[in-house]
């Protein structure tokens, strides 16, 4: 792991560090340091402050940053992804906003979902024709999903048919994340399935972000919504399925983009 990783880690972990603190802890000067905090509030991991810096998730510990941002889109591509899964089949969905709209479409008379999404969970609970599995652990600092080796160890007995994943970034060789806590759970659950989706409101396509946890290699197909540029979805090397958005429903900043 790089040593910007490692700082975005020691943040994580431990909330607000001092530049003179990170410079002692990592054996490198304070203007190293600061450069490196630079990029990484950048890049969306963490904010500066006098003489340190904060993990952006520090004020809110279990709200994720994206929560209510792009919900007619999310709504779109939950509704998109819920008519591709099969009657009867066994899915895991990821944890996120945009998961948890693929669950709340969810209409299918015979199904088995797991999860480690707190909400996902609770929703499909409400859904008397579906069976849960949910995959338990320690709650992580930002959003409402489930981690650690006890998570891990739980996926590992289990096999489903197709898993459904959320993303934080989609960059032009796979999805990323700001944070490496999830990266050995997802790659564990993608690793149980016979298949995979990604689902991502197209906001998340170009960001930048620090831990690479996906190639496209591990997916059959991506859903987005129709704001994302169609000649951006078509130089990715799988297919993008590009949800229509109702006209009603779609944001005044948006509609001004599309024209």
């Amino acid at each position: 792991m790089s040593r910007r990783a490692e700082v975005a880690v020691r943040l994580q972990k431990r909330g607000f560090q001092s530049v003179n603190d990170l410079a002692r802890a990592f054996g490198v000067d304070a203007s190293t340091i600061r450069r490196d905090l630079d990029k990484l509030e950048a890049e969306g991991v963490i904010q500066r402050t006098h003489g340190g810096a904060v993990p952006i998730e520090a004020d809110y510990p279990h709200v994720a940053r994206d929560v209510g941002l792009h919900r007619a889109e999310k709504v779109a591509i939950g509704a998109a992804m819920a008519e591709r899964v099969l009657d009867g089949q066994t899915i895991l969905l990821d944890a996120g906003e945009t998961t948890l709209e693929v669950a709340r479409h969810l209409r299918q008379s015979r199904l088995t979902v797991v999860t480690h999404d707190l909400r996902v969970g609770l929703e499909i609970a409400t859904k008397p024709s579906m069976n849960l599995v949910f995959i338990g652990g320690e709650l992580l600092p930002s959003g409402f999903g489930m981690w650690g080796p006890a998570s891990v160890q739980q996926v590992e007995n289990l096999r489903v048919n197709v898993a459904i994943f959320g993303a934080v970034t989609v960059m032009d060789d796979g999805l990323y994340s700001t944070s490496s806590y999830e990266i050995e759970l997802k790659r564990k659950m993608r690793s149980i399935a016979g298949e995979a989706f990604f689902v991502a409101d197209s906001s998340k396509f170009g960001r930048e972000a620090l831990f690479k946890v996906f190639g496209f290699e591990d997916f059959t197909a991506g859903i987005t919504d129709a704001m994302l540029d169609p000649i951006r979805a078509a130089q990715l090397p799988l297919p993008v399925i590009r949800a229509s958005v109702p006209p009603a429903e779609i944001p005044e900043s948006a509609a001004v983009r599309s024209i």
